[in-house]
């Protein structure tokens, strides 16, 4: 986010915070030693009013915390970042990048060549479970009929075999979880966009709700465990992405979904080292794109393998990647985006910058 106009962090906004422990140079740091660090609801105030007066939050943790989902998407999207400091010095948590001030951490952009990366960094973590790396975009009616919530329910009881359990402004998420209560609160916090956390036995994710010209739109951003690497079962979810965002397609309007896989922790939570890029496993492009797009669904299929989701009349495109040995998923999104272009293909599928940015990575490893 861009640093306000006509504000001076440094003297007023976070200063009095109890969360802030230093403020200077456009930029307030946060020191934590929990083992895990959660979007709790100080934390989640202070990111917060960091990001309204254009300041850079900067967490500084040692090299044995850990952060949670929710915690490290909102501390991204508010422009923030993560100091590791280890004996060898300091380092950015989610790149390993050398630092050399605190500062550094929101100035520098990624490593360019591995002399920039911090040796720590570079020693991963045993695997314990295949991740799937989960961005859902649903676009709304504005009417009172509508509920939102579904897209976390049916990813996470799919895909990590269990149901969502609560749901929150902030982490614990210990709301009971229920659609109709979530859609309440967003009804009632209307027109201003929230951003809510949804958690369950394996899933964790952030739902955003936020008004649009077309109605409202809803954006389900999250990891799911599918299970222990190699299991009978784990492999069954993953082969059932397709299925199961065509049964998005089906049931709701969504406009994008993409789907990937890597090995990761069985908690989900982040750790301050090197993690396997993600390889896609399918992708979604909803009706209006498809119609915007002027897709032809049965040339779609026959040169990438698309198949047709959703109503006849308006159909959306699954794409399915990795299912052959030869081809490599990740050039199999980049053919399909080269193709269509893949600033037509955000632009018709209103994408938040933080899903273009995912989107691009996917296909650049």
């Amino acid at each position: 986010m861009s640093r306000s106009r006509g504000h001076d962090p440094d003297a007023h906004l976070v200063a009095k915070h109890p969360l802030a422990d230093s403020v200077g140079d456009g930029s307030v740091r946060i020191e934590s030693r929990a083992a895990v660090v959660h979007l709790g609801v100080g934390r989640l105030d202070l990111l917060g009013r960091a990001a309204a007066e254009g300041a850079r939050p900067i967490l500084v943790t040692d090299g044995l915390s850990r952060l949670t989902e929710p915690f490290r998407q909102y501390l991204v999207d508010t422009g923030g970042a993560w100091v590791v400091r280890g004996q060898d010095g300091l380092r950015n948590g989610l790149d390993g990048r050398r630092l050399d001030a605190f500062t550094d951490a929101v100035v520098l952009g990624p490593p360019t060549s591995v002399d920039d990366v911090a040796v720590p960094y570079l020693r991963p973590e045993p695997a314990d479970a295949e991740q799937l790396v989960v961005s859902v975009s649903v676009r709304h009616r504005a009417a009172a009929e509508t509920i939102l919530g579904s897209t976390a329910e049916l990813v996470a009881t799919e895909l990590a075999g269990a149901a969502p359990t609560g749901w929150g402004t902030h982490e614990p998420a210990g709301r009971p979880w229920s659609r109709h209560d979530l859609t309440a609160a967003a009804r009632d916090r209307m027109p201003t966009s929230t951003r809510f956390v949804v958690i369950g036995p394996g899933s964790a994710s952030t739902v955003t709700a936020q008004r649009t010209d077309h109605g409202v739109e809803e954006l389900t951003t999250g990891l799911v465990s599918a299970g222990p690497i190699g299991d009978p079962v784990t492999a069954m979810r993953i082969a059932a992405v397709p299925q199961v965002l065509g049964r998005l397609a089906a049931t709701q309007l969504p406009l994008f979904a993409l789907v990937m896989r890597r090995p990761g922790r069985s908690d989900l939570l982040q750790s301050p080292v090197l993690q396997a890029p993600p390889a896609p496993v399918a992708m979604l492009l909803g009706a209006p794109a498809v119609r915007d797009l002027g897709l032809d669904p049965a040339a779609m299929a026959e040169r990438f393998g698309a198949v047709v989701a959703g109503r006849p009349r308006i159909p959306a495109l699954v794409l399915p990647f990795g299912r052959r040995s030869d081809r490599d998923p990740v050039r199999e999104l980049a053919d399909v985006l080269d193709d269509i272009g893949f600033s037509r293909v955000a632009d018709a599928t209103e994408m938040d910058q933080t899903t273009r940015e995912r989107v691009h990575r996917a296909t650049e490893q």
